[in-house]
């Protein structure tokens, strides 16, 4: 396996160095037909990452609210154990949504699908349970706790949470065919290469990702006017003022590893606008570290740059 580390020949301080000659296109403006795909881009959309993280505080805020009714109902109004119940069921709650998280449930392919992952779900509560009673063993506390009390607590929580998950699935499926929930992804140079790109990310399941267009420098004869179904909508230049009109996500360059000194120019150009850009490495006879690499589905990408103000980044600077 090749260990170098990609992060370094394509980081923030690379391109900074990087001396080689810059691109002699100038600002020209956009063509009317990426001026109209720009406007189709207008509108801001939600994140997965968003979504998925408030489904995590809703989740947490029904199991925790579902175990304090069950210990009202069954106990009265903090008449026995007064602390220590709400303390367990707010334990178990979190404990809950960490497992969850550490198992990937709150994955948009796993949200999409929860009648496949019913057992994951319905395993990841139960071992919830089974630590705290470990727990509580281990403490010389289990006497102290009702069992039914418990009991029925495992059973409500399990309908709750997967009540809700059959619910935000309809939800998600309505948002992506909406376009309201959606990544959006520019594919920064053309040809067999960005063609590869474009059908291994349409061939993955339950794919957030929008391709909105390309752009290559490269005339029509090196770089077809429609890759895959997708038309060239400009030169790199016309993508900065693109990416100023459109709410775009991601950038993915599709140029080969080997071609570092292009890719260099090119970020040297892009590192500007405030996207996740990443480098496409699904193509590539180079081996990194598991590490180096994120994922599109199954498709690998290299990490380049991560966009400043993002998702839950976003919401701190409103507040």
């Amino acid at each position: 396996m090749n260990e170098i580390d990609p992060a370094r020949r394509f980081s923030a301080e690379a391109v900074r160095k990087f001396d080689g000659p810059a691109d002699g296109d100038t600002p020209s403006g956009m063509n009317d037909v990426a001026r109209q795909v720009a406007s189709q881009y207008r509108r801001d959309t939600m994140s997965p990452i968003m979504v998925s993280g408030v489904l995590r505080m809703v989740e947490f805020g029904l199991l925790f609210l579902s175990g304090l009714a069950v210990y009202f109902h069954y106990v009265g109004f903090f008449n026995y154990l007064a602390w220590q119940y709400p303390v367990t069921i707010a334990a178990a709650s979190f404990l809950a949504v960490v497992l969850l998280d550490v198992t990937d449930c709150y994955q948009i392919v796993a949200l999409m699908r929860p009648i496949a992952n019913f057992g994951r779900v319905l395993l990841v509560w139960a071992g919830t349970f089974a630590l705290m009673a470990l727990t509580a063993f281990v403490m010389k506390m289990s006497e102290n706790y009702s069992r039914l009390l418990l009991g029925s607590w495992f059973a409500i929580g399990f309908v709750l949470i997967f009540g809700l998950r059959l619910v935000m699935s309809k939800l998600i499926r309505a948002w992506a065919r909406d376009g309201r929930m959606e990544r959006r992804a520019v594919i920064v140079g053309g040809g067999k290469a960005a063609e590869i790109l474009i059908r291994s990310v349409e061939r993955q399941p339950y794919n957030d990702i929008r391709i909105c267009g390309i752009f290559d420098d490269r005339g029509d004869k090196r770089s077809p006017p429609i890759v895959a179904g997708y038309p060239k909508l400009g030169t790199i230049s016309e993508l900065i003022e693109f990416a100023r009109i459109a709410r775009i996500d991601m950038l993915i360059v599709s140029l080969p590893l080997t071609a570092e000194s292009r890719v260099l120019q090119l970020l040297k150009k892009l590192w500007v606008l405030p996207v996740d850009i990443r480098l496409s490495a699904h193509s590539n006879a180079l081996q990194f570290r598991p590490r180096a690499y994120s994922y599109i589905g199954a498709v690998p990408m290299l990490d380049i740059f991560d966009k400043p103000i993002n998702d839950w980044d976003s919401v701190a600077k409103r507040a």
